[in-house]
């Protein structure tokens, strides 16, 4: 179980930090909003609010804990989340790049499955 709770840890320290990132580096009047299920193991980081005229709402980043794999479902980051989740520690074989198709999974250097 304390696997689960790093992989939670991780999740929630790295959204936290990119949020603070992005909320300092964009538009002023867009909001960055963690939001986490840890009942269920799901984790958002979501854009919310305008730029100019532009109605803003964005899924940053959204993952699930599944079967002691980190599932990262979307990821319209920067530098990639993954990353972000290896400098916490996680590894590769941990992280599953859920948004390619299966079949595409095992040329990468990240969990199948």
């Amino acid at each position: 179980m304390e696997k689960i709770e790093f992989l939670r840890e991780s999740i929630l320290s790295a959204m936290t930090e990119y949020a603070k990132y992005l909320e300092g580096a964009n538009v002023p009047k867009v909001a960055y909003s963690v939001l986490s299920d840890e009942k269920h193991d799901r984790y958002q980081l979501l854009a919310i609010g305008w730029d100019k005229n532009d109605r803003i709402y964005s899924v940053i980043f959204h993952a699930d804990i599944v079967g002691g794999h980190v599932w990262i479902q979307e990821d319209n980051t920067q530098d990639g989340f993954a990353n972000l989740l290896l400098e916490k520690g996680v590894n590769k074989k941990e992280m599953v790049l859920a948004y390619y198709p299966d079949y595409h999974r095992q040329y990468t250097e990240f969990a199948v499955a």
